[in-house]
């Protein structure tokens, strides 16, 4: 119970603060101390109390603020990050924690913790840490995860599961791999396991074009030069994901595979998981093994009917470098196209990667929100691959980091477009992470599907750890049921993107082919969108005259095209087809028609007026007058009528003469 003196004391809150640079001097000399070990220090009388020996941060979906958690070898504290301070919620000296986490469950904000013994305690926040429940549990707890429903716990070589309400054990998992690094989604449990079980395996997992250190290389060559047989520890680096609901209702599954799996696989080659991560979504996972050089990136797609048929794509492998290293603490971002790596050498390395796999481009990363996998373009060309289950997997992709952030970190968060940092330290950093897109060398120019990189810049400061005269705290914290807004109304940025113009039309698919139609469209009732109306019966087919098989004419400046001519003979109208192009003068041509009048002359609109050398119209008509009308001059039995070569050869002649200058 709490003291009076707890209960009336105030939440201390710690203002920000503006970072400090820090030059390569104080980063080289601080890498020294960490590699270097300190053999000619003064040993110490006793133990630092105030000194951190674990650091957690959680974003919990009921709070606006994320939390961060403190281990001491006394006590645990937990503070709330606002926007411009920090306030804490929670401070006891109640012994060492070995290991805590927090939760929401039923509106209550709860912190589940345990001091390395094989009980669990769970203490409701939203009371002033009042102890609920606890629970004794057949091991010492290592490592405790809690979601809004459930609490998963990994002891020595088993997981046990426990309800987030009053810590009842729900089901337990044995034969875990030891250690038993363990992730809880919003429905999903993944848990190493200590063997592969060929009647669950799923298609997928670990690809063989994972790359290979050159420590391992080196290894392999040696024991097969020596003639020795290195026997590795890969059983330990089996993956088994579980439904967590239907497993607390039906317990694990049996020989054959049902519902309750969702999928087993191998997820590294040599070495044992060590640490497991999924995404906010719960479908991406990410695995890192003991030796710490490269981490791999999983996607679960669970089959409806058949689990083992279940994919498990592997679509990245995240380099790291060639040292051993242990990762402390990984995070995804909100859309999945960051994550996180913190390492026991105090780094920080920021990788880009995409939820559905792929090469991560300015095109994916550089906006402010997550796009589709193919862009508008090749989706309307239909260049996107259907999804089938048959298809083959993709090889993995392999991602160097693009961002490192050294300062003793030992956990990060991303929260409101921001990345959250923790070092051993007891301090918070507050970094921004800007995305530039690089130019491409050939040509210098921004490519949509070229690379990028990312540049951090420190914000604010905050200094969490606590003071040696600071007493015990106990602030009750209810959780916020505000719904966390973006910048602006998200249903009108919906409504914005739903309204944007397609960025190719129909037509101008490969999928359309356009052909021309001649004449006239004859359309039915029965077959064509026209007719609206509900009986068509009585309906007759309709003409439609289509436009003329060309297309509209261009403005040209003057003098450059010669003068069309449209000539009417004296009994029939007859154009021909190169006069089509001249709408205007046909229309002009039919309107004299219809007038009566003779065969005149009919100038093109935008043409100049054009003389002929004092001939008249009559006479140019009878001389040009077409083969299969008659003559009707008077001289018309004493000229013989030319053939068709002879006049196509005059008319060659006539053009010649008048490019000469004529």
């Amino acid at each position: 119970m709490l003291s009076l003196e707890e209960s009336e004391m105030k939440p201390r809150t710690i203002k920000c603060q503006q970072p400090s640079e820090r030059t390569r001097l104080d980063q080289c000399i601080e890498m020294v101390q960490d590699l270097i070990p300190q053999t000619y220090s003064a040993p110490k009388s006793k133990p630092d109390p105030d000194r951190v020996c674990w650091v957690k941060m959680a974003a919990l979906p009921f709070l606006e603020s994320p939390l961060v958690l403190l281990g001491y070898p006394d006590g645990v504290q937990v503070w709330q990050v606002l926007e411009s301070e920090a306030k804490e919620m929670f401070h006891r000296r109640v012994g060492r924690v070995c290991a805590a986490c927090v939760c929401v469950s039923e509106g209550r904000l709860q912190l589940v913790l345990s001091h390395g013994d094989r009980v669990v305690r769970l203490l409701d926040l939203s009371q002033g840490g009042v102890e609920v429940c606890c629970q004794e549990l057949c091991g010492a707890v290592q490592e405790v995860t809690a979601s809004s429903r459930f609490v998963a716990t990994s002891l020595e070589e088993r997981v046990c599961v426990l309800s987030s309400r009053d810590l009842s054990v729900l089901f337990e998992v044995c034969g875990c791999a030891p250690g038993c690094p363990v992730a809880l989604g919003s429905r999903w449990l993944a848990y190493a396991d200590s063997q592969l079980r060929p009647d669950w395996q799923s298609v997928g997992g670990l690809s063989g074009a994972a790359v290979p250190s050159i420590t391992e290389q080196v290894i392999d060559t040696a024991a097969k030069g020596l003639g020795r047989l290195l026997v590795s520890s890969s059983s330990s680096s089996v993956v088994t994901i579980v439904d967590v609901l239907a497993c607390s209702e039906r317990g694990l599954p049996g020989d054959e595979p049902d519902a309750r799996l969702v999928g087993h696989f191998r997820a590294h080659a040599a070495h044992p998981v060590r640490l497991l991560r999924f995404d906010a979504t719960g479908s991406v996972l990410l695995s890192a093994d003991a030796a710490g050089h490269q981490f791999h990136v999983f996607r679960v797609q669970v089959h409806p009917s058949d689990r083992r048929r279940s994919q498990i794509q592997h679509m990245y492998v995240l380099w790291r470098g060639e040292t051993p290293a242990r990762l402390l603490d990984a995070c995804f971002s909100a859309d999945s196209r960051l994550v996180t790596a913190t390492t026991d050498h105090g780094t920080t390395h920021v990788f880009a990667i995409c939820p559905y796999g792929g090469v991560a481009t300015c095109r994916t990363h550089c906006g402010p929100r997550r796009v589709n996998k193919h862009s508008s373009f090749e989706r309307s060309a239909g260049l996107e691959a259907p999804c089938t289950w048959s298809a083959p997997l993709p090889q993995p992709s392999t991602v160097r980091a693009l961002c490192q952030l050294r300062d003793k970190h030992a956990a990060a968060l991303f929260h409101d477009s921001a990345l959250l940092i923790a070092s051993a330290r007891g301090e918070l950093v507050q970094v921004a992470l800007h995305m530039h897109a690089q130019p491409v060398a050939k040509t210098g120019r921004v490519a949509a599907e070229g690379p990028f990189s990312i540049d951090a810049t420190a914000l604010r400061l905050w200094t969490l750890k606590r003071q040696s005269d600071w007493t015990s705290l106990a602030h009750a914290c209810t959780p916020s049921t505000a719904t966390r807004r973006a910048h602006g109304s998200w249903l009108a940025q919906l409504e914005l993107v739903t309204h944007i113009g397609p960025s190719r039309r129909l037509w101008m698919g490969p999928q359309m082919a356009l052909f021309t139609f001649a004449g006239a469209a004859l359309l039915q009732p029965s077959s064509s969108a026209l007719f609206t109306t509900e009986s068509v019966d009585d309906l007759e087919p309709i003409t439609c005259p289509l436009r003329p098989v060309s297309s509209p004419p261009v403005d040209m400046p003057a003098g450059l095209l010669p003068v069309t001519y449209i000539e009417v003979g004296s009994g029939q109208l007859e154009v021909r087809q190169s006069t089509l192009q001249h709408g205007p003068g046909l229309l002009l041509l039919a309107l004299r028609r219809i007038r009566g009048e003779s065969a005149q002359r009919v100038r093109h609109p935008g043409h100049p007026r054009r003389r002929h050398g004092g001939e008249t119209l009559q006479q140019r008509g009878r001389r040009r007058a077409p083969l299969n009308q008659p003559n009707t001059s008077t001289d018309q039995h004493t000229q013989p009528a030319r053939s068709h070569g002879e006049y196509r050869h005059g008319a060659e002649q006539r053009h010649a003469l008048r490019g000469q200058g004529h």
